[in-house]
C-alpha cells in the first residue's frame, strides 16, 4: 500500500486552507484601511465588523456594531448583524446594504465628504478608547 496518493491529497488540502487564511488576512486589512479612512461611514463599519468576526474576534466586532447602530440606527443590516452577534450566532449577513439610490455612496472609493467628520456632536469616537486617570 502505498502513501503518496494520501500525502499529496493531504499536501493539497493544507496549501488551499493556507490560502484561504492569507485571503481573509488580506480582506481584513483592506476592512480596517477603508475604516479608518470613513469611520463614520456605516457600510465601513459593517465590512469591519464582518472581517473581525469571521477571524474570530467576535467582542470587538460587536463593538464595531454598537457603534454603526448608534451612528445609522436605520440600517437594519448592522442592527440585525448585532442582535445574531449577542444571541450568540456567529452568522451574519455578508451582503451589503445600499439605500436606494445610494449605490455611490456605498463604495469603498466614496468620497470622504460623503461621511460625517469626526468630532461632530452626538458621534461615538472611531474606537472606544480606556478612561484617563489622574
Amino acid at each position: 500500500m502505498s502513501f503518496k496518493p494520501i500525502t499529496h491529497c493531504l499536501a493539497i488540502a493544507l496549501s488551499l486552507s493556507a490560502c484561504a487564511a492569507t485571503a481573509d488576512k488580506t480582506e481584513l486589512g483592506a476592512a480596517r484601511a477603508w475604516y479608518w479612512q470613513h469611520p463614520y461611514q456605516p457600510e465601513a463599519i459593517n465590512r469591519l465588523a464582518l472581517q473581525l468576526l469571521k477571524m474570530g474576534d467576535s467582542d470587538s466586532a460587536a463593538v464595531l456594531l454598537e457603534r454603526g447602530a448608534r451612528i445609522a440606527p436605520d440600517r437594519e443590516d448592522i442592527r440585525a448583524n448585532l442582535l445574531r452577534l449577542k444571541s450568540g450566532s456567529r452568522q451574519v449577513a455578508d451582503s451589503p446594504w445600499q439605500e436606494p439610490g445610494a449605490a455611490a455612496s456605498a463604495a469603498p472609493n466614496a468620497p470622504a465628504s460623503a461621511s460625517p467628520q469626526a468630532g461632530q456632536d452626538g458621534l461615538p469616537a472611531p474606537w472606544p478608547q480606556p478612561p484617563v486617570r489622574p
